[in-house]
């Protein structure tokens, strides 16, 4: 081989080594080491930044209603309505509707004294709740001046028997076994309140069977 095809076999063999390490040098693909991580609980400055939970979605008329009545706290109504639920419920059963009169609509007023008025005798068993009934809003709406709050209501109701008077064997008096049952009812109830006049209560104006 002479020196001519050596010269010319060294430069093709420094072209083609060139273009490996170009190649070969490079960083190539994803590498573990090169991704950059996102700081999604610190912020770039260091600080800590906790995640917000997401936050429930509105009820629709809700900020309409807080806007017409500056008075209203959604907390505070589900509390209160759960209480007015649990009194007018034992008010009914044990025949008393009148001690609840304040609360109620004409209407249902109405209807609840002649329901009561219409029983044979007094009431045999005692009514109590298990625990605190769970109440949610469930629509809130308006028809004129006057706004409407549907409330869902889920309660679990214990009825004991009222121990009544028995002859013993030898003719004393002993007292009958009392008997409990259990009872689980979900009802839609429907408030409504003046908004002419701020002061007005919220009534009870209508009353459903929901879905348990």
């Amino acid at each position: 081989m002479n020196i001519a095809a050596l010269v010319i076999f060294a430069i093709v063999a420094i072209i083609i080594l060139v273009q490996l390490y170009s190649v070969l040098g490079r960083k190539v693909g994803f590498r573990v080491e090169d991704k950059v991580l996102a700081k999604s609980a610190e912020d770039m400055d260091g600080t800590l930044k906790l995640e917000r939970p997401a936050e429930p979605p509105r009820l629709p008329n809700l900020d309409l209603l807080k806007s017409r009545d500056i008075n209203f706290n959604e907390i505070n109504f589900v509390e209160k309505a759960r209480e007015t639920y649990e009194q007018i419920v034992q008010a009914y059963h044990r025949g008393e509707i009148d001690t609840v009169k304040d609360r109620l609509s004409e209407n249902v007023y109405a209807i609840f004294k002649q329901a009561v008025e219409g029983r044979s005798g007094p009431a045999t068993r005692r009514l109590s709740f298990v625990d605190a009934p769970k109440a949610d809003i469930d629509l809130i709406d308006f028809k004129d001046d006057a706004a409407q709050i549907r409330v869902r209501f889920l309660s679990e109701l214990m009825f004991e028997d009222i121990p009544q008077p028995a002859e013993g064997e030898e003719g004393t008096v002993k007292a009958q076994p009392k008997e409990k049952t259990y009872e689980r009812t979900a009802e839609f109830w429907t408030f409504q309140k003046n908004l002419r006049n701020p002061g007005s209560p919220w009534l009870l104006t209508h009353t459903m069977a929901a879905k348990a």
